[in-house]
């Protein structure tokens, strides 16, 4: 195919578009803001009237003998920290930054303002970035940013790009690195009694979101009124973070943008696949793999793509029910109309489809739906949106039929609590080629209020005006946007966002309950 290339622009968009850049200083070093932290003291940078603080440690150097284990304190300094550079990356299998129109939709056509500089690649990754209006003792709102990338890949850093954004809704953002893949949920627990713990990448998070409750007043942050957010992995490990007690009382809202349904795997399975891996790389013990280079660990065959139901950090089907956890959590959540466009890049195909290949390429696409349910689902969607083309159809079904299954299971069980639960899809066509539509991870960049296009400038102030103020109440409301109700599973009330957004039941509730039907109880698509 011409155009872009799948494996490259996918694994760019699953990490939030710019994940190897940061903005470049053009400041002066004077005047540069401190915070003091409990470790010792750094130093930021301003931009655009907020101020940064980069590679702030929330944990001790997880390499060594400190592999596979639960995130050990951050180590104290003296003098005072340089916190104008990134700390490091957890290791995975890297890609260079992105240029041309996904870095301008990504970064809000701010790429004048973006030096590339990656960051380097290491196991002493446990470091945040915070962006705050002012280095004071005001208790704004705060928002966690978990990234997306599955559970293998990704960076906080695209976060530091919400300047203007934290200024404009007086908010602090604090965006968090953690370790990943084999590092980060590889299962030893099979391997060694004294590894039991799994998952230690989720640990890393509960890890940081006891860093913000203990230092972020020193940032302007309330530490009383946290709120969590992601998109894609991201998005999955909120859900799992509202399931899991250690995080308990460390947050206050949740806002869920295009998860898929969290499951962990089996213990059994993680410990073969665990035992597979030490023979592949012949490490006969734990003490033999924590002596490895960790580029060992990273990139097609290793473990770790999935977080494991060890019965200590992640239980099995932690959402068969809303978890007790997040009983008074307020929840956001929803997903892209397009969402599966982005895994199509290989397939181009599927972006100029005839109506007779539809039910077939959809029965085909390994989303569950049978062969002799899939013509009158098509029917269905059809006579619902009857000014969609072919593949349209086939990228509205196919992304309901995945992201768009899993929140709309989460809300309903969400719903089941108290607390309000408001919900989205975001229908704004992207104009990205080869016409990906409202991709998964459309709406990542106008959350912190980079606007793709001056045609998307209302929307991009919709949006992050809505995260703001979910953030700094519960509730999403602002003057800027239509009235937002809560979702119930009768009504199924929702926000469409688009060039001009609109409230009301989904319009696309009728067709998704006759494709969920066809489909089942049956294990969900996964193609991150």
């Amino acid at each position: 195919m011409t155009g872009p290339d799948r494996r490259t622009v996918t694994s760019h968009l699953l990490i939030a578009g710019m994940s190897a850049m940061i903005p470049a200083r053009s400041f002066a070093a004077t005047g540069d803001p401190i915070a003091r932290t409990r470790q010792g003291r750094a130093k930021g940078f301003v931009r655009n009237g907020a101020s940064i603080f980069l590679g702030l440690p929330y944990g001790a150097d997880t390499g060594g003998a400190r592999r596979f284990r639960p995130p050990a304190p951050p180590v104290p300094w003296q003098g005072v920290r340089d916190a104008t550079r990134p700390g490091q990356r957890a290791p995975q299998a890297g890609t260079g930054p992105m240029t041309g129109p996904f870095a301008d939709y990504f970064t809000g056509n701010r790429s004048a303002e973006i030096a590339a500089m990656p960051e380097t690649l290491g196991e002493d990754c446990l470091v945040l970035n915070v962006v705050t209006p002012a280095v004071d003792r005001a208790r704004r709102p705060v928002l966690v940013y978990i990234h997306g990338g599955g559970f293998t890949s990704g960076t906080g850093l695209v976060g530091t790009l919400g300047d203007r954004f934290t200024v404009a809704e007086d908010v602090v953002l604090v965006t968090v690195n953690h370790r990943l893949g084999a590092l980060g949920y590889m299962y030893m627990g099979g391997a060694s009694p004294d590894f039991a713990d799994g998952n230690p990448g989720m640990l890393d998070l509960v890890a940081a979101l006891r860093w913000v409750r203990d230092n972020i007043g020193a940032f302007g942050g309330d530490p009383t009124n946290v709120t969590l957010f992601g998109e894609s992995g991201g998005g999955i490990k909120v859900s799992l973070l509202l399931a899991m007690p250690q995080a308990q009382g460390l947050f206050r809202r949740a806002i869920i943008q295009s998860g898929l349904y969290p499951d962990p795997i089996a213990p059994q399975v993680a410990a073969e696949q665990t035992r597979d891996f030490m023979a592949r790389v012949g490490a006969s013990d734990v003490a033999a793999l924590q002596r490895l280079p960790f580029d060992r660990f990273t990139g097609a065959g290793a473990p770790g793509n999935l977080p494991v139901a060890d019965g200590r950090t992640l239980t099995a089907q932690p959402w068969a029910q809303a978890p007790a956890t997040a009983a008074n959590v307020p929840l956001l959540l929803g997903y892209c109309k397009d969402e599966l466009t982005l895994f199509a890049l290989g397939q181009p195909g599927l972006f100029d489809l005839k109506w007779p290949d539809v039910p077939s390429r959809l029965a085909a696409a390994k989303l569950g739906l049978p062969p002799e349910a899939a013509p009158g689902v098509v029917d269905a969607y059809r006579t619902a949106f009857p000014s969609d083309t072919p593949s349209d159809s086939y990228f509205r079904i196919s992304s309901d039929a995945s992201f768009g299954r899993a929140m709309v299971t989460l809300a309903d069980l969400k719903s089941d609590q108290s607390p309000p639960v408001y919900f989205y899809r975001m229908d704004l066509d992207t104009r990205l080629p080869p016409g990906l539509r409202a991709m998964h991870t459309a709406e990542l960049p106008l959350t912190i209020g980079l606007s793709p296009r001056p045609d998307a400038d209302t929307l991009t102030k919709q949006i992050s005006g809505a995260w703001a103020a979910f953030a700094r109440k519960g509730d999403p409301n602002h003057p800027g946007m239509p009235r937002w109700r809560p979702y119930r599973p009768a009504d199924q009330e929702m926000m469409v966002f688009d060039q001009v957004s609109s409230s009301g039941p989904d319009p696309q509730a009728a067709p998704r309950a006759m494709l969920r039907e066809a489909i089942g109880s049956g294990a969900q698509y996964n193609p991150l």
